[in-house]
């Protein structure tokens, strides 16, 4: 089956979807029936970011359709999130040996998610990390297995853990947490078909994001009292991801997995 994506990670493509999640008025469910609705077909592979394909061999991973660029500092920490979670997957996928699987993981942050939220980088003068992220991607494509591509996944992280840092203040937890769980049952519904699991990435994506989720919600604990229950649901939620490689068999439901994530 060939590979499908969904637009710009999910949620991108209607600038408002993330602000009503946020305010309560829509829903996990809704927002993702949202997304699945827009104009450009859900899943179509980062239709509406990328002009040219991948970033730095045509896109340059910073040609945004003018529609899908981030503003909002809660976006743009969505967006920062689902970064760290592909590069959490390939992380786990780099130590298992799996190098071909790794890739993918290390190319989405550049080609369906970095053009989105340039323009908010520079107009909070906040300098670029594309760099490091294309220095990653080559060094799994060229040599994966040498000891600088873990030096090189370290940076990258920390990179974008620093923009996350500075755009922080003042937006919730909470709300990130909210996203990043829609768009884990998106790519979780995408992935399973007649009780079988047949997109591997997608899984994995929906793997990466929860267990951002989680990291977040772990650093936000002591600020966030609400960040502990919200945990236990992510936790759950977690137990349809038993591995970074996936089971043949879902252990768990789409419909159950949504329905986990309208408890948070």
């Amino acid at each position: 089956m060939a590979r499908q994506r969904r637009a710009l990670e999910l949620f991108l493509s209607l600038g408002t979807s993330t602000s009503l999640l946020s305010a309560g008025l829509l829903g996990p469910t809704a927002y993702a029936q949202t997304l699945s609705a827009t104009p450009h077909g859900a899943e179509q592979h980062g239709a509406l970011l990328a002009e040219g394909g991948e970033g730095g061999e045509g896109g340059e991973g910073g040609h945004a359709d003018h529609a899908t660029e981030v503003t909002s500092s809660t976006d743009l920490l969505v967006v920062l999130a689902q970064m760290q979670g592909h590069l959490l997957v390939a992380q786990e996928l780099l130590s298992r040996k799996e190098f071909q699987a790794a890739e993918p993981h290390v190319g989405h942050p550049i080609d369906e998610l970095y053009g989105a939220i340039a323009p908010a980088l520079a107009a909070r003068g906040i300098p670029p990390f594309l760099a490091s992220l294309e220095a990653l991607r080559q060094q799994v494509r060229l040599d994966p297995s040498a000891s600088s591509t873990g030096q090189k996944l370290a940076r990258a992280q920390a990179e974008i853990q620093a923009v996350q840092q500075a755009v922080q203040p003042g937006t919730s937890t909470a709300d990130v947490v909210r996203a990043l769980a829609a768009a884990a049952v998106a790519e979780y519904e995408g992935a399973v078909a007649q009780g079988q699991i047949v997109e591997v990435i997608e899984y994995q994506d929906a793997r990466g994001f929860l267990l951002q989720a989680q990291r977040l919600l772990r650093q936000a604990s002591p600020q966030e009292p609400q960040s502990l229950a919200m945990e236990r649901v992510i936790v759950s939620m977690l137990e349809a991801f038993p591995s970074v490689m996936p089971p043949q068999r879902a252990s768990i439901t789409p419909m159950a997995l949504e329905a986990l994530a309208q408890r948070l």
